[in-house]
């Protein structure tokens, strides 16, 4: 461990913190209705990114931003390239349960909260007073680092994609978006959705919508109901035991959930089921065309989280069990659409999935329609750049640097030899897509320090 790089992640870290605060306060969300030319993903993104560039600047680091896509900070230009992927958009901070407000960058107990601080400004920002410490220690090099920032990292990665078309991908790094210690495998990542074509109103069902992102569990989902009483409906819900899961307004009828990121929906309560299971019931004696769907998805669905009953469910040793999550609906005049984002194991391949989800849709009548399949990720433990993490991160905390998967999806899953590395700690919360995101000061401080002797190690390699 070189202590002066220690030394000077201390002494910036105030400043550090001032400045992920900015970013912070930014609200880069996509924002499909404000795509410009100078705003691909709407103004919230593009502001970031002109932000973090302009702090790089500051630093005293070359910068370039890649018609506002994405942007890259970096320091020396000889030797290999160490690669850092960052992102600086963020999944939309709704619902009214944050304690402090999301765009806010609130400190408060030792902790800064606020949509972004671990996913992955937060993060990004420490990267980038990593760098700030290997330059100004003037240790000796071999190679030079690029901490590349892309904008649309949550709904389709094409800001790093972009990037990709401009410039070589770097030998060898890092993200700093999943989890300590070291994540060298991700699930394959399957997003579609069934439709199913209507051709006559359904005489109970009006509306019926919910969900916002493919990768998030959703927490809210909505229907209106004709053909029932008020008083039915609340004794339904009492009968199935969900009343602290609905609210009831006339025949307006709101299904709450737990918003969870959708690679791990088994810690989330999904609305989207919770809503199916009352109408099934509700719609039990009823032989319309969409009560047949809504019965059938149900059968399919239930409350699982690992698609049993959809004929999907799998797994393997490397990184354990297939999810599932039915992320959004939409009822329309003449269609009913299902969104799900399913991960599924490292030995495995999309078209499997593909093959049975189109099956099940036909049973109802309706199509599967594959948005993305992006195959799993795999990193061989032996790469010698992975050694100097598993280094830097033992050095620090003092333990083994065990090498895991996970089911979420990074900018890794695009750029060849490098893995996630942090932020989130063993034993301390994921709170990646739910309200009240925030990281603690202090782990803050202490990524810092493991990415500032990480990338010293990469550049000596």
């Amino acid at each position: 461990m070189e202590k002066i790089l220690n030394e000077l992640v201390e002494k910036n870290f105030t400043q550090q913190v001032t400045d992920t605060q900015t970013l912070l306060k930014i609200n880069s969300e996509l924002d499909e209705k404000g795509i410009t030319p100078t705003a691909p993903f709407g103004p919230g993104p593009a502001e970031a990114l002109k932000v973090m560039l302009e702090m790089g600047d500051k630093l005293g680091f070359t910068t370039h931003n890649y018609e506002h896509y994405a942007g890259h900070v970096q320091f020396g230009n000889t030797g290999k390239q160490v690669g850092l992927l960052g992102h600086l958009d963020v999944v939309p901070a709704k619902g009214n349960d944050w304690i402090v407000p999301p765009y806010s960058a609130t400190i408060k107990d030792g902790k800064l909260y606020g949509r972004g601080t671990l996913d992955d400004k937060g993060p990004t920002m420490a990267v980038l007073y990593a760098m700030k410490a290997v330059m100004d220690s003037k240790l000796p090099v071999k190679n030079y680092v690029r901490l590349i920032v892309g904008t649309d990292e949550e709904v389709g990665m094409r800001g790093v994609s972009h990037y990709l078309t401009k410039e070589q991908p770097p030998d060898m790094g890092f993200s700093p978006d999943a989890s300590f210690p070291i994540i060298n495998g991700e699930k394959g990542i399957l997003h579609g959705f069934f439709k199913f074509p209507l051709t006559q109103k359904d005489p109970h069902i009006a509306t019926l919508f919910g969900g916002d992102r493919i990768n998030v569990v959703p927490d809210r989902v909505e229907a209106d109901v004709e053909g029932f009483t008020t008083e039915t409906i609340l004794e339904k819900i009492k009968e199935l035991n969900l009343g602290e899961h609905f609210k009831v307004e006339g025949n307006h009828v709101v299904s709450l959930g737990l918003a969870v990121h959708a690679m791990m929906p088994q810690t989330g309560f999904n609305a989207a089921q919770n809503m199916f299971v009352l109408l099934s019931a509700l719609l039990a004696t009823d032989n319309s065309p969409l009560s047949k769907i809504i019965k059938g998805l149900h059968a399919m669905l239930k409350m699982e989280t690992d698609g049993t009953s959809l004929g999907i469910a799998c797994h393997d040793e490397i990184s354990g069990p297939l999810t599932c999550n039915f992320a959004a609906l939409e009822l329309a005049a003449d269609s009913l659409i299902c969104k799900f984002d399913i991960r599924y194991p490292i030995e495995f391949h999309g078209q499997r999935f593909i093959d049975v989800l189109e099956e099940d849709a036909k049973k109802l009548g309706g199509e599967y329609i594959v948005l993305k399949n992006k195959e799993p990720l795999y990193v061989a433990k032996d790469k010698p750049f992975i050694k100097c993490l598993q280094d830097a991160y033992e050095e620090e905390i003092g333990t083994k640097a065990e090498l895991m998967t996970t089911g979420g999806g990074t900018y890794c899953r695009s750029v060849a030899n490098t893995v996630s590395f942090g932020p989130i700690f063993p034993g301390d919360p994921d709170l990646d897509h739910q309200s009240n995101e925030f990281v603690y000061l202090d782990k803050l401080q202490r990524m810092t320090k493991i990415y500032a002797q990480a990338i010293y190690k990469l550049m000596q390699l």
